[in-house]
């Protein structure tokens, strides 16, 4: 009998001990800490630096710019006259111009010379039609630009006038050269050159 008891004894021991033993792994089970993530959130930081900003300037330039112009002035004696002298103009008309002055001299027994105020040459009104001849000796150029002063045997002038006729005198020089730059008006050339109408009675 006494050993019986022993045996329960120890029994009740083993069965109190496995008994702790759970409780003891219920317990640290259960006291395993839970970790919780904190969300992190950043907030950036204020300084003191103010913000840079974007100024735009805005600038005018002005550029001159210097241009030399070269006119010439030298007066033409095209196929109508000399400047605002021109053929067919009646006494009252040349006058006005004030390019003249007062007729020197009556060269033919039809015709007027008045002179120019510029003193290089002579304008000539013919009884009953008016202004007919001009005549430049020097100064100014033809409608072609040759000077008036080219002489009549001049190339250049058959180059720029290749309809015209070159007129020579008694002992086979050229004293003049002739064209007609229209109908009815003709240059001629003699070191001077002169306009004239067709019809023309002041000078040959």
């Amino acid at each position: 009998m006494k050993v019986m008891g022993v045996v329960l004894a120890l029994a009740g021991v083993a069965m109190m001990a496995c008994t702790a033993q759970d409780a003891s792994i219920g317990t640290a089970s259960s006291a395993v800490p839970t970790t919780t993530a904190a969300a992190s959130t950043t907030v950036p930081s204020s300084t003191s630096a103010a913000a840079p900003s974007t100024v735009t300037v805005r600038s005018t330039v002005t550029s001159t710019v210097e241009e030399t112009v070269v006119v010439d002035t030298t007066p033409v004696l095209g196929h109508d006259g000399l400047g605002v002298i021109k053929l067919g103009m009646t006494r009252e008309q040349l006058l006005a111009t004030g390019l003249v002055g007062e007729p020197t001299t009556r060269m033919s027994a039809e015709c007027d010379m008045y002179p120019l105020k510029s003193g290089n040459g002579s304008a000539w009104i013919q009884d009953g039609k008016g202004l007919m001849a001009i005549l430049v000796e020097y100064g100014a150029v033809t409608a072609e630009g040759l000077p008036v002063d080219i002489g009549p045997a001049d190339a250049r002038l058959a180059r720029t006038y290749p309809a015209g006729e070159p007129w020579e005198n008694g002992g086979g020089v050229v004293a003049a050269f002739r064209v007609w730059v229209s109908d009815d008006v003709r240059y001629t050339f003699r070191g001077s050159t002169s306009l004239t109408r067709r019809g023309q009675a002041c000078f040959s």
